[in-house]
């Protein structure tokens, strides 16, 4: 930084008066004084972080180590209107403020995952908020008295996974999102988070990978989705069991009603319904074929996996990397690593921190009297 010691030590006095800086700790020396090591302060900012997904919205308040500092309220909205989904995230959002104890000065933003295509230069959500021409950070920031940042859920968890997960320290890693309503691609490239030319990339579920002539709900057919997600699994669970096939998830399937659900799918797994192992095994030959391509396109150090599905590591990961074994040439598969996700469902979360302190930074929020004495 060019600062003689004496203006370093001025600051550091500086910082700590005020409270952002605090001391770590003795350091080792070789003789004189004691040495000291020093650390911003997490709790001298704090983010409201946002996921939306399909059925629910999921709230926290984490401080700057990624510390939860509220626990992760889950709030259902179902079916719900754009406009009813706002008034939804108004409300819980002002409520988990308010009965924080946070004090409002030390909230540096509000940082919102968010599904769907989400156009980066006109910041226009075509899935969730299609009816209007307006962002969607826009939308948000009308809403509330401090910064918002909305990006795509698949970004946040892939930026989670390369700071804080199984990618940390990696300059070229994917992130695969395998959920029950569709699959992701989030991508690291060179050390930062690719976007592409509008920010339409990763959509690797709609790559017509099956030869199946199935629907997708894209409108396409053979899509990776249509073999790879909850209603994928669930039609394969319905046909095969109307057709006689043995399984402990027939007790599910009744004529004119049907309540099966990826979670009695993983719990017969766990039983070891070979029904529902060889279901898997059969899906992983999908998803190693789309690995296969990126692998082969990008050449990745690590390909994470995470989503809904990732919680069946053990009937997942093996036959992916058996299949991978066999498709991709031996010299891009032995520097890349295929792993699973450990940062679960909050990793959403977690990435919004990042997102909402690249902005403050990047617009000197700090300057205005956002980091203050707490």
């Amino acid at each position: 930084m060019h600062l003689t010691v004496p203006t370093v030590g001025k600051l550091v006095e500086e910082l700590l008066g005020k409270h952002i800086v605090m001391v770590k700790g003795k350091a080792e020396s070789s003789g004189g004084r004691c040495a000291f090591n020093y650390a911003l302060n997490p709790n001298v900012g704090c983010c409201v972080v946002v996921c939306v997904e399909r059925f629910t919205m999921r709230i926290a308040i984490a401080n700057l180590n990624n510390e939860f500092v509220t626990p992760v309220v889950s709030v259902a909205i179902g079916i719900s209107t754009p406009n009813e989904m706002l008034k939804m995230l108004q409300k819980h959002v002002r409520q988990i403020i308010n009965e924080s104890g946070v004090e409002r000065k030390r909230i540096l933003g509000i940082g919102i995952a968010i599904p769907g295509l989400i156009d980066k230069n006109s910041g226009i959500n075509y899935s969730y908020f299609a009816n209007t021409d307006r962002s969607v950070t826009d939308i948000f920031s009308k809403m509330f008295p401090y910064p918002v940042v909305v990006q795509h859920d698949l970004d946040v968890m892939a930026r989670a996974e390369h700071l804080l997960g199984m990618g940390r320290g990696m300059e070229d890693m994917m992130y695969l999102h395998v959920g029950r309503v569709g699959i992701g691609l989030g991508m690291i490239l060179n050390g930062e988070l690719y976007l592409g030319n509008e920010g339409f990339v990763g959509e690797i579920g709609h790559i017509s990978i099956a030869n199946n002539n199935k629907l997708c709900h894209c409108g396409k057919t053979g899509c990776l989705e249509t073999e790879v997600s909850e209603a994928a699994l669930v039609s394969k669970v319905l046909e095969s069991v109307q057709g006689g096939a043995s399984t402990v998830l027939s007790q599910y399937v009744k004529e004119g009603s049907n309540t099966l659900t990826l979670q009695h799918i993983l719990q017969a797994l766990n039983m070891g319904d070979s029904f529902a192992i060889n279901l898997f095994t059969q899906m992983s030959e999908h998803l190693s074929r789309a690995i296969t391509i990126v692998i082969h396109l990008l050449n990745p150090e690590m390909i994470v996996l995470g989503g809904e599905f990732s919680v069946a590591q053990q009937y997942l990961l093996l036959p992916i990397q058996q299949n991978l074994n066999k498709y991709v040439l031996p010299r891009l598969l032995k520097n890349c690593k295929v792993t699973m996700s450990v940062l679960g469902a909050n990793a959403p979360l977690l990435g919004s921190v990042s997102f909402v302190l690249d902005y403050v930074l990047q617009n000197r929020d700090f300057e205005k009297g956002r980091l203050v004495e707490v």
